[in-house]
């Protein structure tokens, strides 16, 4: 699974990036600090932080991307910054745990 394939079958919007990458899995958290943790390299990030600290944490686990759920967005400043760092961010009208049993089925 890549993330261009991903965006088509999930509908998902693009907010930032044109990067294709490996999905692994999926990792789920707003604490910053558990996704330094948690989130490994090529996961999927669903999140609803918004703030530039979620591009530098994105960028250091390596995600494959980050997904905003039930409809958020970002900032422009933000936004520049993940294309700055060819991080991709979606954003989905669904929640996150849709999201994730959807990625989950997708990577079986």
């Amino acid at each position: 699974m890549t993330t261009k394939k991903l965006e088509k079958e999930l509908g998902l919007q693009r907010l930032s990036g044109n990067v294709d990458k490996d999905i692994e899995s999926c990792y789920i958290s707003d604490m910053l600090s558990r996704v330094l943790g948690g989130c490994q390299s090529g996961d999927v990030w669903i999140t609803v932080q918004t703030s530039l600290n979620m591009v530098a944490v994105a960028i250091m686990t390596e995600a494959a991307c980050v997904i905003f759920p039930e409809g958020l967005s970002a900032p422009d400043n933000v936004v520049e910054k993940a294309d700055e760092e060819g991080l991709t961010i979606f954003s989905s009208k669904e929640t996150a745990f849709s999201l994730a049993t959807k990625i989950a089925a997708l990577l079986k």
